[in-house]
């Protein structure tokens, strides 16, 4: 009697039923993303809007598209450098895939939790190591992070007058030691891992003594977390070391990235009739931009287009800050998670695809 073949059924891992929920994430996020842009246009415009027709002409969308090219290509290039820095290679071209999968991923997990985690996935798929690839999704966030951390305090005590209008001054103190204290931890973390390790077994000294973590636990955790420091510095270290030309090119990157991110306000204010200073508009756009990294909802949501709204409110009338509020949103944010989305949802074909043959 012939024996029928069984056919073979797909079994979802935990990442890929991971990446489905992010799926109805994305449903959330638009949501309260179009909440957060009628909030604007309700409190801010006094729900007036114009579009002037200057804002769709061939000249002024060509300039905003080509921008938009360049600011996906900046992105994923700031990443390949990172990770050849740190002696991997991966395609260009898959690289751009995962520049989207993460400005996808990013914008519907809570403090953008999920975008490096999901690019990891898909570096590891392709033969780099897990702790090569969370070094190299670190990195890059990181060279990010300490350029704006880095300005925005020079910003805000440089204009000081600008700022005292919409933060008060103990907020503008708040930030400037988060800034500190940040800058301070990133230079420990390289260059003093000793004292992070000290601070760490007397906290765990003291639990131990309240009888919260056993003396057992103490030391299994004291060695994970120690292990851990030591090769996230060893592998920063390396970063510069290794591939110093790679290196000074993530940074260069980077720098154009956020470059071209803050360069969407410059043309979208032009294109409204405003000659606005740029050097006022790259001001606004930093700290906007930093106070992002503290919101706890999806893409920030809400955080980003309020304070957008809040500080772009006194550049432009009031009848245009909600047109220009969604178009930065629609520029920066919604066209790479639409992107995203195609793309993860490929992927995750293309895979049970080749699982079921």
């Amino acid at each position: 009697m012939k024996r029928l073949k069984a056919i073979p059924q797909h079994v979802p891992s935990p990442i890929s039923r991971r990446i489905l929920r992010y799926f109805g994430l994305a449903i959330l996020f638009f949501a309260l993303s179009f909440t957060s842009v009628y909030f604007v246009h309700h409190y801010f415009s006094g729900g007036s809007l114009r579009i002037p027709s200057g804002l769709l002409s061939v000249h002024i969308i060509s300039s905003l598209a080509i921008l938009l090219v360049l600011y996906f290509l900046a992105d994923g290039l700031r990443l390949y450098c990172v990770i050849r820095a740190i002696g991997f290679r991966i395609a260009f071209a898959y690289i751009v895939k995962l520049v989207f999968v993460n400005i996808f991923v990013s914008s519907v997990t809570p403090l953008a939790t999920g975008g490096g985690v999901v690019q990891v996935y898909f570096m590891k798929k392709k033969g780099m190591p897990i702790g090569e690839a969370t070094a190299a999704t670190s990195i890059r966030t990181i060279l990010a992070a300490l350029i704006l951390f880095t300005l925005t305090p020079v910003i805000i005590w440089s204009k000081p007058g600008v700022f005292r209008l919409f933060f008060h001054r103990n907020l503008l103190y708040g930030i400037t030691g988060i800034s500190v204290v940040y800058l301070a931890v990133f230079w420990i973390i390289l260059f003093r891992i000793r004292v992070i390790k000290y601070c760490l077994l007397r906290g765990l000294r003291s639990l131990n003594a309240m009888r919260i973590v056993t003396r057992p636990r103490f030391r299994s955790l004291f060695l994970r977390i120690s292990r851990e420091l030591d090769l996230f510095s060893a592998r920063f270290k390396r970063y510069f070391s290794s591939a110093p030309g790679w290196a000074a090119l993530s940074a260069v990157f980077t720098v154009l990235f956020l470059l071209l991110l803050f360069s969407f306000s410059i043309v979208l204010v032009r294109a409204l009739g405003y000659q606005v200073p740029v050097l006022t508009v790259l001001a606004l756009q930093v700290v906007v931009t930093f106070f992002m990294y503290f919101a706890p909802t999806p893409g920030a949501t809400g955080v980003a287009e309020g304070g957008y709204g809040l500080l772009f409110a006194h550049l432009v009338q009031k009848q245009d800050i909600t047109l220009l509020t969604l178009s930065w949103r629609f520029l920066t944010i919604y066209v790479g998670v639409a992107i995203g989305i195609l793309v993860v949802y490929r992927e995750i074909f293309k895979r049970q695809k080749a699982v079921s043959q």
